[in-house]
C-alpha cells in the first residue's frame, strides 16, 4: 500500500532534520555525509534497478525502472549547492524520475567544490553528455535533468554544447534552478523565513565555494544572465516558498522571451526541492509525473491533443488534471476574457455556492483557508484563480475566444475547431466543459424589449444601476433570487416578486470559519477530510432519497416545513409559499435568510403568471398591473443547451445538439463516442454536487444526478 505523509508534517521534518545540516557552521565534509544518509530514507519504486558506472571517466550510478524504453536516457545532476550531494543522496530522486519518465537516469557524480572549483562539474557534465553519445545515443533522445545547483549547471552545460556546436539534448527537465550564483533574486530576502530547507548564509558560502577566481555573473556560474537563444524546451518545478524561486520566475521570461518553449509549475507552500520526496509526499509524485511527462513528449511519445471549450470549474479541473498526468498538450477555450465560468459571470448582491466549501473543490487542490463554510463568489473565483496558477495553465489559455463550429474528420481523426475570428486549429480529443449555467434564460417574456425602465438577468447583473429608492420587480424564485433578494430588498423603496412555483427551502446552516479553524485544517488535514467525507454523505443520501429510497427524503421535508412555520407568520403567505408538486422534483434551495426578507413593509410576492411586460411594469394574468421601474431577471438558464451556442458535428456530421435534444447521454456520463453522438469527445462539468442540481449561485435542474466530475478524464479517442 502506497503511504503518503501530509504537507505540514513532510515541511516539519524537512526543517528540522535537513535545514540544520544545510548550514555554513557545519562542517562541509559532514553535510556530505549525513545527507548520504537520505538513501535510507526515501523509498525506491519497485524493481528499480542499479549500477555503477562511468560516463567519459566520470563515476555514475545507472538507474533504470523495469520496462524502461530502450534508447532513452536522463543525464542527471544532483543539487547541493556545487559542494554536497551524491548519487546515494539523489537516488530517490532518479528512481522516481525513472519511473516516471520510462528511461534510465544516469546520476552524475562530478566534482564537488570547494576541493574542484568551477569549471570542474561543467567539465565533467559535458563530458559524460560526449560519452552517451559517442555510445549511439540519438541527442534527441538524451533528456538532461538536474535539481537545485544541478539544475543550473544543466543549463551551463547546454550553453557550452551550444557554443561548441555540439547536438543539444531533446529538453531540460530543471527542479527548483538555481541559475543565478549572484543571489540577486528578491525572494532570497523575502522568502528567507518561509523556505524549509535552505538559508541565504548557506547559498552564500556554497556560491563562493563554486565560483573561485571567477565572475560570479558568468554566463556558465550563473545561466540565468546568460543568452538562451537557441536552448532546446524546458520543464522547471519550484515551489512559492523557496529562496530561490526568483531564479525559476525570472528564468521562464528570459528563456520564453528567447523563443525557447518553457513550461513551468509554481507550487504554493512548497520548499526549496521538494519533489526530491517523491514517494513520501503527494505533491512531490505530482512534480515528477509532470517532469517525466514532459521528457516522454519531447522524446516524441505520442500524446493527443486536447481543445478543452470553456474555463469554468470544469475547464479548469480538466487542464489541472492534464497536467497531473504529465500531459501538456492542451489548450483552454473560452469566450470570455477571464476563467471562472459562472462564477466569473455571477456578481450578483448575495453571490454564494449552496454546496459547503470542502466538498465543492476539487478533491487533489483542498483549500485550508476557506472565509465561511458556504464560500461566496469573490472567494470562489480567487480558488479557481489560485488553481490555475499552481499548475501553470496561463499558457494553455486562449481567452476572449469563443469557437462557433467543431467538427469531426474522419479521414484526419481529428476535430476541426472553428473560431469566431474564422481561424480553423485542431485537436485529437474535444472536451465540451461550456457548463450548463452559461446562456441567460429571459423565459421568452413578451413585451421585454418595450420597458422603459432598467431591465437585466441576475447573471448579467447592472452594478452602474443604483437600486436605492427603486420600484423593483424580481420575476423567479430559483436559485440565484433567494440569495440576492435578502441582499438588496433593504435598500429598494418597494420590491414584488413575481413567484410561478413556491420552491422548497431548507436552512442554510453557514458559519465564518475563525483562525483557528484554518489552523486545524492546515495542521490537521484529517479534520478537512472528515469534513468533505461527512458532507459528500449528507449529499448522497439525498440524492437517495430523491432517486429510489423515499424514506431518506423525510429529513429535508422536515427541514423545509420546520423552517416555513418559524420564519412565515402571515398564514396567507406561508399558503403561497407552499410548493405544489412533491418535494425533489425541482431543486431544493438553501437559505436561511430568504423567508424573512419576503415579510418586509416592503416587499410582496404575486403568485399570478406573468403575461406581459410593458413599458411601465409587469402585467400578471389576472389583468393586474404592478408599475416596476427596474426588473431583474431571476430566471436561470438554459441549462437543457448543453453547448449552445456551439455546433458540434461529429462521424456522418451528427449534430450531437440533435442528439442531446432530449437530454444528455454518454458513456459513464462523461464520453460521447462515434457509436451514439460523435468521436473523442469528453464531456466535463463542475464539481460533485446535490443530486439533480448543477453547482452553480443561479441554476436549473438537470438531467439525473451530478456524478461527472472534472477529476475524471475520458476516453481520447473513438471506440
Amino acid at each position: 500500500m502506497t503511504v503518503r505523509i501530509p504537507r505540514r508534517a513532510v515541511r516539519g521534518i524537512v526543517a528540522a532534520a535537513l535545514r540544520p545540516i544545510l548550514s555554513p557552521r557545519v562542517p562541509i565534509r559532514m553535510q556530505r555525509r549525513m545527507l548520504d544518509l537520505n538513501r535510507h530514507t526515501l523509498p525506491l519504486p519497485p524493481g528499480t534497478r542499479r549500477h555503477r558506472t562511468t560516463l567519459g571517466g566520470v563515476p555514475t550510478e545507472r538507474v533504470g525502472p523495469p520496462g524502461a524504453a530502450a534508447g532513452r536516457t536522463v543525464l542527471y545532476l544532483h543539487g547541493g549547492g556545487y559542494i554536497v550531494g551524491s548519487t546515494d543522496s539523489h537516488r530517490g530522486i532518479a528512481a522516481q524520475l525513472s519511473r516516471s519518465a520510462r528511461a534510465p537516469v544516469h546520476v552524475l557524480d562530478y566534482r564537488l567544490a570547494p576541493q574542484h572549483p568551477y569549471p570542474a562539474a561543467v567539465d565533467d557534465t559535458v563530458a559524460a553528455y560526449r560519452a552517451l553519445l559517442d555510445a549511439g545515443h540519438r541527442p534527441a533522445r538524451i533528456a538532461i535533468a538536474g535539481d537545485s545547483a544541478g539544475a543550473g549547471l544543466a543549463l551551463a552545460a547546454t550553453l557550452r554544447l551550444r557554443e561548441a556546436g555540439d547536438p543539444l539534448p531533446a529538453g531540460l527537465a530543471l527542479i527548483s534552478p538555481w541559475t543565478d550564483l549572484t543571489l540577486s533574486g528578491v525572494s532570497v530576502t523575502a522568502n528567507a523565513g518561509r523556505d524549509a530547507l535552505l538559508q541565504a548564509g548557506w547559498l552564500r558560502l556554497a556560491a563562493a565555494s563554486y565560483r573561485g577566481d571567477a565572475d560570479a555573473a558568468a554566463p556558465e556560474l550563473s545561466p540565468l544572465h546568460a543568452d538562451l537563444t537557441g536552448l532546446p524546451p524546458m520543464h522547471a518545478v519550484a515551489g512559492a516558498d523557496e529562496l530561490l524561486v526568483s531564479d525559476a520566475d525570472r528564468l521562464a521570461e528570459r528563456a520564453r522571451g528567447a523563443g525557447v518553449e518553457y513550461s513551468y509549475r509554481r507550487a504554493e507552500r512548497m520548499w526549496h526541492d521538494y519533489p526530491l520526496l517523491a514517494g513520501l509526499l503527494a505533491e512531490a509524485d505530482d512534480a515528477v509525473d509532470e517532469l517525466g511527462g514532459a521528457l516522454r513528449r519531447w522524446w516524441g511519445d505520442t500524446r493527443p491533443s486536447v481543445a478543452i471549450i470553456g474555463a469554468g470549474f470544469g475547464g479548469i479541473g480538466m487542464g489541472m488534471s492534464l497536467a497531473r498526468a504529465g500531459i501538456r498538450e492542451f489548450t483552454i477555450f473560452d469566450k470570455a476574457d477571464g476563467i471562472g465560468g459562472v462564477w466569473r459571470d455571477n456578481t450578483y448582491p448575495g453571490a454564494a455556492c449552496d454546496v459547503p466549501s470542502h466538498l465543492y473543490s476539487y478533491s487533489f487542490a483542498p483549500r485550508d483557508d476557506w472565509p465561511k463554510r458556504f464560500a461566496e463568489q469573490p472567494d470562489i473565483l480567487d480558488y479557481l484563480q489560485r488553481c490555475s496558477r499552481d499548475y501553470d495553465l496561463g499558457d494553455h489559455l486562449r481567452l476572449g475566444t469563443e469557437i462557433t463550429l467543431a467538427q469531426f474528420d474522419e479521414t484526419a481523426g481529428r476535430w476541426r475547431l472553428v473560431l469566431d475570428s474564422g481561424e480553423i486549429t485542431e485537436a485529437d480529443v474535444l472536451v465540451p466543459a461550456c457548463g450548463q449555467l452559461s446562456v441567460p434564460s429571459d423565459a421568452a417574456l413578451p413585451g421585454l424589449d418595450s420597458f422603459r425602465g432598467t431591465a437585466f438577468h441576475s447573471a448579467r447583473w447592472d452594478h452602474g444601476h443604483d437600486l436605492s429608492g427603486r420600484r423593483v420587480g424580481v420575476i423567479g424564485t430559483g436559485a440565484s433570487a433567494i440569495q440576492f433578494v435578502p441582499a438588496v430588498a433593504p435598500q429598494v423603496r418597494e420590491m414584488t416578486i413575481f413567484q410561478r412555483s413556491a420552491p422548497y427551502v431548507i436552512p442554510k446552516v453557514d458559519r465564518r470559519y475563525r483562525r483557528w479553524h484554518h489552523w486545524m485544517f492546515r495542521r490537521l488535514p484529517v479534520s478537512r477530510h472528515v469534513a468533505r467525507l461527512g458532507f459528500w454523505g449528507f449529499f448522497e443520501m439525498g440524492a437517495l432519497g430523491l432517486t429510489s429510497f423515499r424514506p431518506a427524503r423525510l429529513p429535508f421535508e422536515l427541514a423545509y416545513r420546520a423552517l416555513r412555520r418559524l420564519q412565515v407568520r402571515d398564514p396567507a403567505l406561508r399558503e403561497a409559499l407552499t410548493p405544489g408538486y412533491e418535494i425533489g422534483c425541482k431543486r431544493i434551495l438553501i437559505s436561511s435568510d430568504f423567508y424573512p426578507a419576503l415579510q418586509r413593509d416592503n416587499v410582496s410576492v404575486v403568485t399570478e403568471p406573468v403575461s406581459e411586460i410593458d413599458p411601465d411594469g409587469v402585467r400578471t394574468a389576472d389583468g393586474a398591473e404592478h408599475p416596476c421601474d427596474t426588473i431583474i431577471l431571476g430566471t436561470g438558464f438554459s441549462s437543457q443547451d448543453f453547448l449552445a451556442p456551439m455546433q458540434v458535428l461529429g462521424a456522418g456530421d451528427r449534430d450531437l445538439n440533435e442528439a442531446w435534444r432530449d437530454g444528455a447521454r454518454a458513456y459513464l456520463g462523461r464520453a460521447a463516442t462515434t457509436a451514439r453522438c460523435s468521436s473523442g469527445s469528453t464531456a466535463a462539468c463542475g464539481p460533485p454536487a446535490r443530486a439533480g442540481t448543477a453547482p452553480s449561485p443561479a441554476g436549473s435542474p438537470t438531467t439525473g444526478r451530478a456524478a461527472c466530475s472534472s477529476t475524471v478524464i475520458g476516453p481520447g479517442s473513438s471506440t
